[in-house]
């Protein structure tokens, strides 16, 4: 079965994929090679072709995560607080701020 020729045009202009190539095609993720394969079969790292990722020196940062570990989690989302209203967005940052949170 074979799919009409307008969808056939269609087709062609999309990326190929490892189901429209030769049996032998792999498309990969774009990673790289690392090293190099020995001719024994195993595989010779280059740590000079490793991608390594530095992270910048965080200790004087002023932003934070948006996690607030005092805030307890209601045990039901329709349940009211000490307020008497459901919980909601507003009252949750209010409790983020009163509980901690950086300026």
């Amino acid at each position: 079965m074979q799919p009409s020729p307008v969808l056939q045009r269609s087709i062609r202009r999309l990326a190929l994929t490892t189901k429209q190539g030769p049996h032998n095609y792999y498309k990969g993720n774009r990673t790289g090679a690392m090293g190099e394969h020995t001719k024994w079969g195993g595989y010779k790292v280059d740590f000079n072709k490793v991608r390594t990722y530095v992270c910048p020196d965080l200790s004087d940062f002023l932003l934070t995560p948006f996690v607030v570990t005092k805030l307890k989690t209601p045990k039901d989302d329709f349940k009211a607080t000490e307020t008497g209203v459901p919980t909601d967005g507003k009252e949750y940052l209010k409790r983020w701020k009163e509980d901690g949170a950086n300026p």
